[in-house]
């Protein structure tokens, strides 16, 4: 059993106040003088000479500690202690009975008694002891229900916390579903022309930009996904070079260019600095941020808007401005327009779409270039605008971006493509023909392995989910293969962390590549 252990206040300090509730004057005289005997405390005692007083006090006043006697006319004191423990009364009580009997003992500690006295052994030096454990044991007890009150009150926060993240994980589910599915409907309708041979060709070419368009935006959905998980566990890499700013808002204005030209919206560009606005970082992901701030300022401004953007130097800094003429944001937006999957914030458009991570990963990205990303509206209504801040280039050698060097096709290659998803491999294999390469496909590990042997490819594009083994073992196997050992391996798969990216190399992949592939890219690998 562990012992309480509480510090009274020193006598000095304060006087316990104490109720004495005794139907017998003559008892209570004994009681008062034992109280007079006691030299550690200065006690102030009230006496309530019935249940009903004692009752109308305890629930009037508080007090330290309650000697209540057993026998009190009619009623009697367990019926006294059980109502003031059911109303919440928390004052230490101790039991005060004329016979010392073992079943009044254990019901006075079952109702909440503190302590049961006989009063025919009664004296100063055992009240003393009974008061003080009493009082110990009291405040000990408010002590641990205050601890446990703050304990749940920090798991009732926790769980309405949690109910929050579900209730979001929830919302984010459906969106992300609604998101996956609104390009399938296109892309759908875009394949059933393709089929009519009596469609006309103009009709043919805008099926083809369709699914084209599609496609790269159920690339972006994913690839924004990915990369909040790359953000949230600091595992990002950034490739800085020295990049001039109006070449990342080129880049940006291209990628966006579907959103602004779709609802018809006006795009103006300033530079208030002459020559390049140079920084440090990643041309790629500086055009992200600058991409996903035009889409999200297209998206929720109402058709046939204006889009401003603006790009200057200050104090050291590179500023970027976009503003709208859009739907604003409240006070209350402003921040919550970061968070990850924020959805359609008070007084903006839920038809807009989108899983809310385009600003989110905005802001994680400029974070890691050194910079930051704030919002600014003068509120729902008059449009917004967003702030990117990034640290000018100081001096040193960093090479400057340039734009990636246009490569002639390759050459005619033997490749072997390995997918145990037969529309993903003869579909690619198909493109490949097309480019002048003999394919050959497989459809799982020890199917690759066979075909590799009798064919002697020059490239191999293997997906890693295989059936029999995958795509590991199968590069393992390949590259100890006489036919195979110098072979260019390609790994062709939906699994894209750094994690992923390390097990290829370790297996002897040459290059490892996100499904679903950038034809052009495979091009340039092959090449």
């Amino acid at each position: 059993m562990t012992a309480i252990r509480a510090t009274l206040p020193s006598p000095e300090a304060v006087s316990l106040r104490v109720l004495l509730v005794d139907d017998d004057e003559e008892d209570v005289v004994l009681t008062r003088g034992l109280f007079g005997e006691i030299v550690s405390f200065r006690f102030d005692v009230d006496w309530a000479p019935s249940y009903e007083t004692a009752d109308e006090r305890l629930g009037s006043a508080p007090y330290d500690v309650v000697l209540l006697d057993y026998r009190l006319g009619a009623r009697t004191g367990l019926e006294l202690l059980r109502s003031f423990r059911k109303k919440g009364g928390t004052a230490p009580v101790i039991m005060l009975t004329g016979q010392g009997e073992r079943e009044l003992d254990v019901a006075a500690m079952e109702a909440g008694a503190s302590d049961y006295l006989v009063k025919s052994r009664l004296d100063a030096t055992l009240l003393d002891r009974s008061i003080r454990y009493s009082v110990e044991q009291g405040r000990a007890q408010r002590e641990l229900a205050k601890r446990v009150a703050e304990r749940t009150e920090e798991l009732s926060r926790a769980n309405e916390k949690l109910q929050e993240a579900d209730q979001r994980k929830n919302v984010f589910l459906a969106t992300l579903a609604h998101e996956l599915r609104n390009p399938l409907s296109p892309v759908k309708s875009a394949i059933a022309i393709l089929s009519r041979t009596d469609a006309p060709p103009d009709a043919h070419e805008r099926a083809r930009d369709v699914i084209t368009r599609q496609v790269n935006h159920l690339s972006r959905l994913i690839d924004d996904l990915l990369d909040l998980g790359r953000i949230t566990h600091g595992k990002l890499e950034l490739r800085k070079t020295a990049v001039d700013l109006r070449e990342a808002l080129d880049s940006a204005l291209e990628t966006a260019r579907p959103d602004i030209e779709g609802r018809g919206h006006r795009v103006d560009v300033t530079y208030r600095s002459p020559g390049p606005v140079l920084v440090e970082g990643d041309l790629v992901r500086l055009a992200q941020i600058l991409a996903n701030l035009l889409s999200n300022a297209a998206r929720y401004t109402p058709p046939g808007g204006d889009v401003r953007v603006a790009i200057s130097t200050r104090g050291g800094e590179a500023e970027v401005l976009v503003t709208d003429t859009g739907l604003g944001l409240s006070r209350e937006d402003l921040d919550l327009v970061f968070e990850a999957f924020a959805q359609s914030p008070s007084g903006r458009g839920a038809e807009s779409g989108g899983l809310g991570l385009g600003l989110h990963l905005a802001r994680g990205l400029a974070v890691l270039h050194g910079g930051g990303l704030s919002a600014e509206s003068e509120g729902r209504g008059r449009g917004s605008t967003f702030r990117l801040r990034l640290p000018l280039l100081g001096s040193g050698t960093v090479p400057v971006a340039g734009k990636p060097e246009r490569r002639l096709p390759a050459a005619p290659r033997r490749i072997l493509v390995v997918d145990d998803n037969r529309d993903a491999a003869e579909s690619l294999a198909e493109l490949l023909s097309i480019s002048g390469h003999e394919v050959r496909t497989a459809y799982d590990g020890p199917g690759a392995i066979l075909a590799a042997q009798a064919f002697s490819p020059d490239a191999i594009v293997l997906d890693i989910g295989l059936p029999g083994f995958d795509g590991h073992e199968a590069a393992r196997k390949l590259r100890s293969g006489k036919e195979t050992a110098n072979a260019l391996l390609i790994a062709l798969t939906g699994w894209v962390t750094e994690d992923d990216r390390a097990r290829s190399r370790d297996a002897g992949f040459d290059h490892h590549l996100a499904k679903p592939v950038d034809p052009d890219a495979l091009e340039l690998l092959l090449a």
